[in-house]
């Protein structure tokens, strides 16, 4: 699935994806950490020198810079393991001559455990180390800590993987601390002593802290395992995300792929997708051998990414400027992205790289823009996969400077400077200046000081200065310094400037309380303002007001059609209207009728089943709706998705009267929903249509599939004879094939078997998942093994971990004896990836058959992973992995379930009417269960299941390889890794 991790190849892949499992090969060792700057390829004018190297840094993990220009940098010891004693340090780097090298190094502190991210500002320091944001005080400035570590904020997470953790810090032109937390480790905030009923559950994503209000709050959510965090000129903020997709857009109360079932976007249903129009691989070779490739390098490199700096500095060609940077890992280089506006929101495209190390050990961590416009950027320096969860070689790091036509740079003290000149500095082309003279009119603020004298200069750059981004900085240190009135940004909510407009509203509800007055113009906005960037800011601000403020926002933004096709704002307005349901759920109801939003319409339909509503009125009302509804096709999609899993509905009021009039309608696809909706009611004219239709060989096949899935899916009665006869009709037999384990019918098993020989390899891989899943059925698929009937070699390892489940221990020995063994000991798998090693040679492999390699990889891993577009998305997408390596592809499919986080933990599900499903949990709610494998999508209500199980091992199956001979075994990871 792309959208996880398209670098591994099992669903054990959070855990293992980031763990290099290959052997490290001794020739390749790292350069040294001269040579490594010297021999970097970077544009002509751009010169790299060595900032700093072991010994001096080791394990930079991240680093800030602070007023002087010095790199304060976090050096993560410990890692990948917390340690009982504090072992990672803070150490400070100062280039005092500006040659580009440090001269000064200074140990701040070193009783830390488990570093990862700092920031410096308010007089001391800021240290992410879960499960602990600290404090370091150093007021006085002499580099040596007041005191020991304040523990400002706890329960960060650690639970599940070294890594996906809590990370990076940045000051936001806001002036809030933000952060970015990986997906895997989700967290318990809050401060020491809270209670678990105190605290918030974060699931990953962009988190920040006010720091002279005390306050944090999520930002926004999702994704898998950002790092670092930038803003570009208007404020915006972007994102680098470890894995794929790579780059998104950050706003303030967005939910963002991928999701995994987590409570925190339960209801947001769909989710921002990455603003990248490319990927950064090409899936043809190793993601390391590949490098230097004229197909990877054009790509960019690699899947995985670190570190975030938008380009704001006045050294290196303007064409650079509002360009996003970011680490490739694999790729050993630095990506360029260009980012240009696109409806409310941005597209990323890749521009070329901007430096490529020949280091085999350089693997990039953080990048920041310097004082004189001059970039920094980290090596990790390993070569293990991500973040070196092994670690193999604690006493490496670098940091490098890349400087264009410049070898000298100036010392700076921003520290030292007067308001009034750190003021002019916000008309500075090097934002860094910007930035830090900001923070420090904060801090000064914060400390007492009265700033009023600065703040008519700062008003009239906000009226009348030419330039957009000139406007906003003053604007941020208005803010900051307590120069903002709610009636002064009220004002500037008619400031003719759209930026100005959207930065006013996003201030105006950053206590969560605007005036009477700005609530009202809020709303004004919400109906007339003609910028999408506006309307993405009052989405963002309704999910922070109280309902009566929200609601006449909500419904304006609801009715500007314009945005049906936004990349953000029909999303954005739903993640607003969603929690007012618990407000005035008549009104909620009314909106989903009005809007002129399909996805809107959509949701909220949805989302009033998801309430339980229909089971009192809400049905009724939007049902009743329907017929005047601007949308009601998308309604009625809303309803059937939210009523997936339901049988036995009972029809609500008015229900005959609205499906009379929507039928008549000369609407094909309205028509089509409607009538799945009546078989949601059993309404009996509807359930007589849908088996004619299915029966039908001269109807349109579109129209049988959705008749024989609307009937199977609601286990209409009294069908398994039709469903029996449509096993000789090839157009339905597969979907006939899945039908029929709906139900448990005596003659399924013969029916299906005596056909066994004729059906397509797809269709007696259904076939076969269909006989596993009840016991009598199985018992006549391994009687059918054998007898010769069933190959042996057609049963999966899936499914014979599927026989296993229904328990019958004279059934798993007879599979045992013609089969093998189900599941290896880890002694087992060590041996035969020894054997396999040994015997699949590249010259082995160059034997291959592809064209066999390809159907055996269809039939036992088609089913669950996409491979360059072809495939099932129950597995992450194959197209990325390291195919090319050998001992990481046989670890993975022979032990996959060495290391596997619970997302991918195989569920056993035995139902009511006595059938056992496996697979992995796609989605879970109060009332239903989803499940999904190789073969289908299960939607199962609870109350159906008769027990349920939890499994330690992926649901990629042990023992893939059980059934396949030695050729067979290399023509598949031939076809794999050619």
């Amino acid at each position: 699935m792309r959208r996880l991790c398209s670098v591994c190849l099992v669903l054990s892949i959070f855990n293992v994806a980031f763990a290099q499992k290959a052997k490290i090969h001794t020739a390749e060792q790292p350069l040294a950490p001269v040579d490594a700057a010297q021999t970097m390829n970077v544009p002509e004018g751009v010169r790299v020198t060595l900032f700093a190297g072991e010994p001096d840094v080791q394990q930079p993990i991240g680093f800030c810079i602070d007023d002087r220009g010095r790199l304060w940098v976090a050096e993560a010891y410990s890692y990948p393991v917390h340690s009982k004693e504090g072992k990672d340090r803070i150490i400070i780097l100062e280039d005092v001559d500006g040659d580009g090298r440090h001269d000064r190094r200074t140990v701040f502190y070193d009783q830390l455990n488990y570093v990862s991210g700092i920031e410096v500002g308010f007089g001391g320091v800021w240290v992410m180390s879960p499960p602990y944001m600290y404090f370091i005080p150093d007021s006085d400035g002499d580099d040596i800590p007041d005191s020991e570590p304040r523990v400002v904020l706890d329960g960060f997470g650690t639970h599940a993987n070294a890594h996906n953790i809590a990370n990076g810090f940045a000051w936001g032109p806001d002036g809030w601390l933000y952060a970015t937390h990986g997906r895997t480790n989700w967290s318990m905030i809050g401060r020491p002593g809270d209670t678990d009923s105190e605290r918030q559950r974060f699931d990953g994503g962009v988190w920040r802290y006010h720091p002279t209000r005390d306050v944090w709050e999520p930002y926004a959510d999702g994704t898998t395992n950002p790092w670092g965090i930038d803003w570009n000129d208007l404020g915006d903020a972007f994102i680098c995300n470890c894995v794929n997709p790579h780059l998104f857009q950050v706003i303030q109360g967005a939910h963002y792929e991928p999701w995994r079932g987590r409570a925190s976007s339960r209801y947001a249903y769909q989710r921002i997708d990455t603003i990248a129009d490319h990927l950064h691989f090409v899936g043809l070779s190793n993601v390391r051998n590949g490098l230097g490739s004229e197909a990877e390098d054009s790509a960019g490199g690699g899947h995985a990414h670190c570190g975030t700096m938008i380009y704001l500095g006045d050294q290196f060609p303007v064409d650079y400027r509002n360009q996003l940077f970011t680490n490739n890992i694999h790729g050993r280089r630095i990506n360029c992205e260009s980012l240009r506006r696109s409806g409310s929101g941005y597209v990323a495209s890749h521009r070329p790289d901007f430096m490529r190390s020949k280091d085999p050990w350089f693997m990039g961590v953080t990048l920041a823009c310097g004082p004189e416009g001059e970039v920094y950027v980290s090596d990790w320096s390993d070569t293990g996969e991500c973040h070196s969860t092994r670690n193999t070689r604690r006493s490496t790091g670098r940091i490098y400077r890349l400087t264009y036509l410049k070898n000298q740079l100036n010392q700076v003290d921003l520290r030292s400077m007067t308001n009034e000149a750190l003021v002019d500095l916000q008309l500075d082309k090097n934002d860094w200046k910007v930035r830090h003279a900001r923070r420090i009119l904060h801090e000064r603020f914060a400390s007492g000081d009265d700033l009023s004298s600065i703040h008519g200069k700062l008003n009239q750059w906000v009226e009348s200065h030419s330039e957009t981004s000139r406007r906003l900085r003053a604007l941020w240190v208005l803010h900051v310094t307590g120069g903002l009135t709610d009636e002064r940004l009220t004002e500037l909510l008619d400031h003719p400037d759209p930026n100005l407009r959207s930065w006013a509203i996003t201030l105006l509800c950053e206590d969560k309380a605007p005036h009477a007055k700005a609530v009202r113009a809020l709303e004004r906005l919400a109906r007339k303002d003609d910028s999408a960037r506006v309307r993405l800011s009052l989405a963002s601000a309704a999910q922070r007001l109280k309902p009566d403020a929200a609601w006449p926002i909500v419904i304006a933004l609801a009715s500007h059609g314009e945005d049906s096709d936004d990349q953000n704002l029909p999303l954005m307005v739903w993640y607003g209207l969603e929690p007012l349901i618990h407000d005035d759920s008549e009104r909620f109801i009314q909106v989903a009728a009005e809007t002129a939003i399909p996805r809107i319409a959509e949701n909220a339909a949805r989302r009033v089943i998801d309430s339980n509503d229909h089971r009192n009125d809400g049905l009724s009302q939007l049902i009743s709706l329907l017929p005047q509804a601007r949308q009601p096709e998308a309604m009625l999609r809303g309803f059937l998705i939210g009523l997936e899993s339901q049988r036995n509905v009972k029809p609500p009021s008015g229900w005959n009267t609205v499906f009379r009039q929507l039928r008549v309608q000369d609407k094909p696809e309205i028509n089509r929903l409607v009538v799945q909706l009546a078989m949601v009611f059993r309404d009996p004219l509807a359930t007589q249509s849908l088996q004619q239709t299915m029966l039908d060989r001269d109807a349109p096949l579109s129209q049988r599939q959705i008749a024989l899935q609307a009937l199977a899916k609601h286990r209409v009665a009294g069908i398994e004879p039709a469903l029996i006869r449509l096993l000789d009709d090839k157009a339905l037999r597969e979907q006939a094939l899945k039908a029929l384990g709906r139900y448990a019918s005596k003659q399924t098993d013969q029916a299906i078997l005596s056909r066994y020989g004729g059906l397509s390899d797809s269709e007696q891989q259904v076939a076969v998942q269909t006989l596993a899943s009840r016991a009598s059925w199985a018992r006549s698929l391994v009687e059918a093994v054998e007898r010769g009937q069933v190959p042996a070699s057609d049963i999966t390892a899936f499914t014979a971990r599927q026989l296993v489940a229904l328990g019958d221990s004279s059934l798993n020995e007879t599979l045992k004896q013609h089969w093998g063994e189900i599941r290896d000991t880890p002694a087992d798998a060590r041996r035969q990836i020894s054997t396999l090693q040994k015997s699949l040679t590249s010259e082995k492999l160059a034997e291959a058959d592809l064209k066999r390699g390809k159907a055996l990889y269809t039939q036992h891993c088609g089913k669950c992973h996409l491979f360059f577009g072809e495939g099932g998305k129950v597995g992450p997408d194959l197209t990325g992995a390291q195919r090319t390596n050998m001992t990481y592809l046989l670890e993975n499919i022979i032990d996959p379930s060495a290391s596997v986080a619970k997302d991918y933990q195989m569920e056993i599900v035995q139902t009511d009417d006595g059938r056992v499903l496996s697979g992995l949990i796609e989605s879970e709610s109060d009332d239903v269960l989803t499940v999904v494998n190789g073969i289908d999508r299960f939607v199962i209500r609870k109350d159906e299941i008769e027990a349920r199980k939890s499994s330690d091992v992926s649901v990629m199956p042990v023992g893939l390889l059980q059934p396949l001979s030695e050729r067979e075994i290399r023509d598949l990871f031939g076809y794999i890794s050619q």
